[in-house]
């Protein structure tokens, strides 16, 4: 065996950003990983497959994020793969999906597999990384219980728990008629469906711009300027959805937005964009504006995350283990570690 190695502190080091960010795109099946005993490499291969496809998701003519390890990107060797929100990963430490995870969509993947799921195992919706602390609680909890971790969007989380295709879905979905986080997009897309919603954590809600705001934007009516370049979120994303309720409220047409159309699938990689200069700005949490170098946040507004399940799933074990966990005072101190997080009402039943 002869092939070059790294270590995820020496990855984050050539990106120049947080080894904790390196686990995070590892957990997203976004960079490939190998398990050696107990640690954890990166084949060199595998990182320039990472850094040219997240260079041809960049938005046209934009500058997208240089490779460190190779000068230059072999066009011939692009490689098309699926969106975060067309997997499911096991939740087991850095394992990879199994093949058929990989290789069908979302529904053929539920198809299949739905009565081992819903006998062996839930899947929990969702992308914040405190999903990730949540299961390995869980996993500690429900031995020989599979976990299984699915990346949509709050919208479409929503309506995978209404197919009957998660068991747990999460949302941060702002009403801009009411102001109301969550409670009227999940009476309106659970229909006849009996389900209780419980706060998880308050985030602060923002823009990513520049180090030092160069272009000092301030709020939305900015994203209209002629010297503006922002970089949006996926359609049903509650990133996504916050921007299209204010754009309404403001009497803004999206099509006066540079870069609505251009779209990435994470916080981070909105982030990403702006730190590398592909964009002016982007919306997103404060806590990934933590995580890279080069950017700084605006804060526009404090949003609700919480948990959505059926009222029927109420009834298994791990839906009390679930609801002990969050209300347990370790699992708190853990969350408070992480910044952005306000978890002041956590663990209330809110519907």
């Amino acid at each position: 065996m002869n092939e070059e190695l790294y270590t995820p502190q020496e990855v984050a080091n050539l990106l120049k950003i947080k080894k904790n960010t390196v686990y995070e795109l590892i957990k997203r099946g976004e960079l490939k990983c190998r398990k050696i005993g107990k640690q954890f490499r990166i084949r060199k291969d595998d990182l320039e497959e990472y850094l040219n496809i997240s260079h041809n998701k960049m938005p046209s003519g934009e500058a997208g994020l240089k490779n460190p390890v190779k000068k230059e990107a072999d066009a011939k060797n692009k490689t098309d793969v699926k969106s975060e929100s067309e997997k499911f990963t096991v939740y087991e430490e850095f394992k990879k999906p199994e093949p058929d995870f990989i290789k069908n969509n979302i529904e053929n993947q539920t198809n299949n597999s739905k009565e081992m799921f819903s006998n062996r195992g839930l899947i929990i919706c969702g992308q914040d990384i405190l999903l990730e602390i949540l299961c390995n609680y869980l996993s500690g909890e429900l031995e020989d219980f599979p976990i299984f971790r699915s990346y949509l969007g709050s919208y479409n989380g929503l309506y995978a728990l209404y197919q009957g295709k998660v068991d747990i879905a999460t949302a941060h979905l702002w009403d801009g008629e009411t102001g109301e986080y969550n409670k009227q997009f999940v009476k309106r897309m659970l229909p006849g469906t009996p389900y209780r919603r419980i706060h998880l954590v308050d985030r602060m809600q923002g823009f990513y711009v520049k180090e030092g705001n160069p272009k000092q934007i301030k709020g939305f009516m900015d994203l209209i300027r002629d010297d503006i370049i922002m970089i949006n979120r996926e359609k049903g994303s509650g990133t996504r959805i916050l921007l299209d309720e204010y754009l309404i409220k403001l009497e803004i047409k999206s099509s006066r937005v540079k870069g609505y159309e251009k779209e990435v699938t994470s916080h981070l990689a909105c982030a990403g964009v702006v730190a590398r200069g592909g964009a002016d700005v982007a919306l997103g949490n404060e806590r990934i504006s933590k995580e890279l170098k080069g950017i700084d946040f605006i804060p526009i507004q404090m949003e609700g995350y919480d948990l959505v399940i059926k009222m029927e799933s109420t009834k298994y074990e791990w839906y009390q283990k679930l609801i002990r966990i969050i209300n347990s005072r370790e699992f708190q101190e853990e969350i408070e570690r992480l910044s952005g997080y306000d978890i002041t009402n956590i663990g209330m039943i809110l519907d």
